[in-house]
């Protein structure tokens, strides 16, 4: 955690092809949600759009633990915050702590502890998870 706790800082990425965003306004309530098994309440994660429009397009703060999901995945449930601007690539690329995070990302991944810190000033003030 950092400055502005009870906030989080994200723990880790999850990379949704461009058609995973709803069109929405507000909070989106997320019945399941593929996540690392290492997942529990209050965990947030930033959400990567891949595609043309690449960057952080979201936040996800999990409502519940991992659970095994269908074959060996894992999944939650959660809330998604869309990102209006979001951050783009070239913002993540352009930063020491984030590059080495975005440069090849293809899919989820923890964060170090750096790379958490320097996201969470990036990112909107959002509310608390939960």
């Amino acid at each position: 955690m950092g400055a502005r706790d009870p906030i989080p800082d994200p723990s880790c990425v999850l990379v949704w092809r461009p058609d995973g965003f709803p069109a929405a306004d507000g909070p989106v309530h997320r019945p399941s949600v593929c996540c690392l098994r290492s997942t529990t309440a209050g965990t947030r994660a930033v959400v990567y759009r891949a595609g043309a429009d690449r960057g952080i397009a979201g936040v996800l703060d999990f409502l519940t633990d991992a659970e095994p999901g269908d074959g060996r995945a894992w999944t939650g449930r959660g809330v998604l915050h869309l990102l209006d601007p979001f951050v783009p690539r070239a913002d993540l690329l352009a930063d020491e702590h984030l590059r080495p995070v975005f440069v090849h990302i293809q899919g989820r991944r923890t964060l170090p502890a750096p790379a958490a810190r320097r996201l969470r000033d990036l990112l909107p003030p959002l509310p608390p998870p939960g």
